[in-house]
């Protein structure tokens, strides 16, 4: 257990830069996905012949952007609890070796049109790229309790930037070269992020080496979130929030492209576009915003006024101002919520903890991806404008149900306690 900082200090970021450019890269790659996949599927890329419907396309478009969160759904609190066991330095370049694999697995099935192969590609590398789990755990494990929210909001920001790397420079490769050259070129920077984590990542965390480990215990322990009576309701109200933020960002572009027509190129540089807004929200303004109110105020109100831009959306008929400015409004504001949350829970629990809790709340997180990303692809198939609707809902439930959430409630129980405590 690392010892307790009690001065206030700035971090040092130095230690930790290798973390942020694990997870830089692997939403890179995620937004690769986002916003190549839709695109090549529903316009004809040599995956369907043209007989086959748009619904059927929609579906499949689905399907296949929630199977990469689905794997970091189920890996995410294996790989928490395997860090917090051997170590989170030795554990990242394991996972890292086999994310090369899969993502070279990617490309090839691309390239021969094979989809069946894709769709167990992009799960695979969903179940190692759950390893964004360790990173936050590394980066919570060396950061003053002050300085959590200025480095979680960096985590963020690297999150946001893959997203507008991903999209706008591989939006141009396929464009210009090949749908997977992109994928390629994510292989490649892997191979370097591996060199750079194994010479210069110096892990603080001391595991408790003769501490016995269930391997079962670990892939099941994502059920404490129903289980961990004093953070439970916090568990639920960050799927929400997540539900209703990823689940719009996965399908906004089936919107834009069946409403609007959207091209590849097009829709690489909107999703740029909000990724970029996404960041400047985070590095610009929340930071600033935990110096004038609580986590929780923050959470709050940026879901319930999110939410609401979400649900306007789908209001006008002009691209401009649904798509470009309602939608950046929207995602804007709701980052807010999506950093709030999830430093919010991180508070909650003691530093032993870090791994196993911001672990299930990655698997939460990536849960809800793929679940908003497969049910909004039914949705649509149902009527376009309906899964964007059902994101707007689900964000505003989670600010109301945090409105209710009071601290004191669990005033009998330890942060570290769950159920089997108490």
């Amino acid at each position: 257990m690392l010892p307790a900082k009690t001065n206030y200090e700035k971090t040092d970021l130095h230690p930790i830069l290798p973390l942020y450019l694990v997870i830089l890269i692997a939403f890179t790659g995620y937004g690769l996905m986002v916003t190549i996949f839709i695109p090549m599927l529903m316009q004809g890329s040599g995956f369907f012949d043209e007989s086959v419907t748009r619904s059927t396309r929609v579906i499949y478009s689905g399907i296949l952007l929630a199977l990469y969160p689905l794997g970091q759904f189920l890996g995410a609190p294996v790989i928490g609890s395997l860090g917090d066991r051997f170590g989170r330095k030795r554990v990242l370049s394991i996972s890292l070796i086999f994310t090369i694999i899969f993502y070279i697995v990617i490309a090839y099935s691309i390239d021969i049109k094979f989809l069946w192969l894709l769709m167990a590609a992009c799960f695979l590398a969903g179940l190692t790229e759950s390893n964004v789990a360790i990173c936050q755990s590394a980066i919570a494990d060396i950061s003053t309790e002050e300085d959590r929210g200025r480095l979680f909001s960096y985590l963020y920001v690297a999150m946001s930037m893959g997203y507008i790397l991903g999209p706008l420079v591989g939006g141009q490769l396929a464009v210009h070269f090949s749908i997977a050259t992109p994928f390629w070129v994510v292989t490649v920077l892997l191979v370097f992020i591996y060199l750079w984590v194994m010479k210069s990542f110096n892990d603080p965390f001391v595991p408790d080496k003769d501490k016995e480990i269930s391997y079962f215990k670990s892939f099941t322990n994502l059920a404490t979130v129903f289980t961990d009576l004093p953070i439970r309701r916090v568990y639920l109200i960050n799927f929400l929030i997540y539900f209703g933020v990823f689940g719009l960002a996965r399908v906004i572009q089936i919107y834009i492209i069946d409403e609007w027509h959207y091209g590849i190129d097009k829709v690489t540089l909107y999703y740029a576009y909000i990724s970029a807004v996404c960041a400047v929200s985070n590095f610009f303004f929340f930071a600033p915003l935990t110096k004038h109110f609580s986590l929780k105020q923050i959470t709050v109100w940026s879901s319930l006024i999110g939410g609401i831009l979400i649900i306007a959306i789908v209001i006008p008929k002009s691209d401009i101002v649904s798509a470009w400015v309602l939608s950046a409004a929207a995602f804007l504001v709701l980052m807010w919520a999506i950093s709030g949350c999830g430093t919010y829970l991180s508070t909650l629990v003691s530093s032993e903890r870090q791994g196993r809790v911001l672990g299930n709340n990655l698997a939460l997180q990536v849960g809800a991806e793929s679940i908003g990303a497969a049910l909004g692809g039914f949705l649509a198939a149902i009527l376009v404008p309906l899964p964007i609707l059902t994101f707007g809902v689900a964000s505003i439930l989670g600010g109301l149900l945090l409105i209710t959430y009071k601290k004191h409630n669990e005033a009998n129980t330890e942060p570290g306690n769950t159920s089997e405590d108490v």
